[in-house]
């Protein structure tokens, strides 16, 4: 059944099994939480489920015509909004008006074929204003035999009134034994047999997050978190030729910029846990842990917080299209004067 499918998420499982049972679907439902840990293939099982022509409304065959277009994406009552660039250069997607309003023209119909439409909408935190408020007036009417789901990573990005018309449901971090069997199926499916080795590392790096776990380069990532750490461990005004060089060479990356700051609080974390619990088990980068050590004995529990804390700082301040460069001297400039 295709609910089996869903791990490490017990408990959004839970409230959505005993609404089907039930018969009490909402209009719409808000699945929130932290990127990439199921929300939207959840709610392909539950569109599954509420138009599988074996099982239906209580859970899915993942074998009938109905189960199988909606694995493919080609039933014609599933409809999936994905925010898109407005250009090559954009650093954020975005939910137009007129994709809503494409939307909400199809939803006005009966279903073609199954039970019930399900329209999905991920990352509904990016629509603009004008999309959102459109869209506000199909939460309030809504269409019949339709549900609609909304998935976001901050919910708080939402339009209150629009959070308050939709039942939500919070995902969380997936466990560490769940990510390990998705890894090790993704891994036997693309390349044979798995590296136990490989699986420990992309588990303990994922964060949780399924599509990190998957899609990381670790080699890539293995040369940056050395450079990471390198920098850190000679930061100092002494040394601004290197913070400059540095800020220069990142700032022409800005596809990766974001992840290279994830990159770096995660180090920052490791070794703020390394200085409060030596023997610590929850290291992210416990394959670096000499250099990580010798890190911590450098650098005071204060300045490190407070790293971690200009790191996030910067973060914000890229995504709203803040100069790159200057955004990172001026990280790099607060590093010094803690160091």
């Amino acid at each position: 059944m295709s609910f089996d499918n869903i791990l490490g998420q017990d408990r959004p499982k839970q409230t959505l099994d005993k609404a089907l049972r039930r018969g009490r679907i909402p209009n719409a439902y808000l699945f929130y939480g932290q990127e990439s840990v199921g929300k939207k293939f959840t709610a392909i099982e539950v569109s599954k489920a509420l138009n599988c022509k074996t099982l239906a409304p209580v859970d899915s065959c993942d074998r009938c015509t109905s189960c199988l277009k909606i694995e493919k994406r080609i039933h014609p009552d599933l409809f999936i909004l994905e925010p898109k660039k407005s250009s090559p250069t954009s650093r954020e997607a975005i939910l137009k008006i007129d994709e809503i309003r494409e939307l909400q023209k199809k939803l006005l119909y009966l279903p073609y074929e199954g039970n019930i439409k399900v329209a999905i909408i991920n990352n509904a935190e990016c629509m603009n204003p004008q999309a959102a408020n459109s869209f506000l007036k199909t939460l309030e009417e809504p269409p019949t035999k339709t549900l609609i789901i909304l998935i976001a990573s901050n919910p708080y990005q939402l339009l209150p009134t629009v959070v308050s018309r939709c039942q939500g449901i919070r995902f969380y971090p997936l466990p560490s034994e769940a990510i390990k069997t998705i890894i090790s199926h993704h891994l036997k499916n693309e390349a044979g047999e798995s590296q136990p080795e490989e699986i420990e590392l992309r588990s303990r790096r994922s964060m949780g997050q399924v599509a990190y776990a998957l899609e990381e380069d670790l080699l890539e990532a293995s040369e940056e978190r050395e450079e990471l750490i390198r920098l850190l461990s000679i930061i100092s005004f002494k040394r601004m030729d290197q913070v400059f060089l540095w800020t220069k060479a990142k700032a022409k990356k800005t596809e990766r910029i974001l992840l290279i700051l994830d990159e770096l609080t995660r180090i920052l974390r490791d070794v703020v846990l390394i200085k409060v619990a030596p023997e610590t088990s929850v290291v992210t980068n416990k394959d670096l842990i000499k250099p990580l050590r010798a890190l911590a004995l450098q650098k005071s529990t204060p300045a490190l917080l407070t790293m971690f804390e200009t790191v996030q700082n910067t973060k914000a301040v890229i995504k709203l299209n803040a100069n790159t460069q200057l955004a990172l001297e001026n990280m790099l400039i607060n590093f010094c004067e803690v160091a």
